[in-house]
């Protein structure tokens, strides 16, 4: 059974490896780069206390631009569990019944769920390994910045090992799933990715923000504060104003605000000395809600166990359904 596993996915297995080198190669090449450039141009002194020497907050700023393009870059691997969904899942059991390899399968010495679940647990894990090399890949490359804007933020947040490798292991089990109930190869391979695609989205931008309940700071205005940019890893929810008796003001309030100090341009919220100054003169301050960064592994925990325990189902009901085929 492992060698027929090997034989019939090693394709798979070389494929991702080649990925993997592939983006290993400058990764790596710019990493080491940025991260000596961190330590030896004083970067890492003004993050760990930005009032030890002045211009932190250009310096800081400067860094970041200059390797924000790459960072960027770094968002395709979110989408690696998709096409392990894609291209390892569904192909799983929707090619043996498309091509009729599974009636000389389920009539071999070994048993139909033996057969399958050797299958499951050896790609699977293929899987779950994969997803954790890259997300431990990205994770080191990224470290400065994390250091700088926190790892709550979407890119660091998603390419992390525990997230690529959970989500990972739960576009495989959706693409299993959908190879067993459709029983064509292409058709189950746009369910599984459309699949986790309805599940992934929403949970970034609905979900994932609820998993604790948010902290709130209010604060002070500060026009004379440096506005260059300084460290904070704090993951912001919400940014708001409430004046002198605490109620904050609606988005409206805020507009019609920004038009009055900008002389009635559209401008977007702002937080230079104009607005700042504005702010103490009518006694309103800044509301924040955010999550702190310590939070990282408690949301990476809370998600990843979402989607082990989804994988589970998923796997368990085309276990269910090969027995019963």
């Amino acid at each position: 059974m492992y060698w027929l596993t090997w034989r019939q996915h090693r394709m798979e297995l070389l494929v991702a490896a080649a990925l993997l080198l592939l983006a290993a190669l400058p990764l790596i090449v710019t990493g080491v780069t940025m991260h000596e450039q961190y330590r030896s141009d004083g970067i890492a002194a003004c993050v760990a206390d930005p009032a030890s020497r002045g211009g932190c907050g250009q310096l800081i700023e400067q860094f970041v631009d200059r390797y924000d393009q790459w960072a960027n870059r770094l968002l395709w691997g979110a989408f690696l569990p998709a096409l392990a969904g894609t291209f390892v899942g569904a192909p799983l059991l929707a090619r043996e019944y498309e091509q009729g390899t599974w009636r000389l399968a389920f009539t071999q010495s070994v048993s139909r769920t033996r057969w399958l679940l050797t299958k499951l647990a050896l790609v699977g894990s293929a899987v779950v390994v994969v997803g954790a090399a890259f997300g431990a890949l990205f994770t080191w490359w990224r470290g400065p910045l994390n250091e700088i804007d926190g790892r709550l933020g979407a890119i660091s947040f998603l390419i992390a090992s525990p997230s690529l490798a959970a989500a990972g292991l739960f576009a495989f089990a959706t693409g299993v799933l959908a190879g067993a109930l459709l029983r064509r190869t292409i058709v189950a391979m746009a369910a599984a990715l459309g699949t986790f695609l309805a599940v992934r989205l929403p949970l970034e931008e609905y979900v994932r923000p609820h998993y604790q309940a948010p902290l709130v700071r209010i604060t002070d205005p500060q026009p004379g504060v440096e506005t260059a940019r300084l460290p904070d890893t704090d993951w912001i929810v919400q940014n708001s104003w409430v004046d002198a008796a605490g109620h904050r003001l609606t988005d409206g309030e805020e507009s019609a605000i920004i038009r009055q100090v900008y002389g009635g341009a559209d401008a977007l919220y702002s937080s230079d000395a104009r607005v700042e100054s504005f702010m103490i003169d009518h006694g309103l301050r800044h509301w924040t809600e955010y999550h702190p960064d310590s939070s990282f592994w408690t949301f990476q925990a809370i998600e990843a166990g979402g989607f082990v325990a989804l994988a589970v189902v998923f796997l368990a009901v085309a276990v269910w359904l090969v027995r019963r085929s």
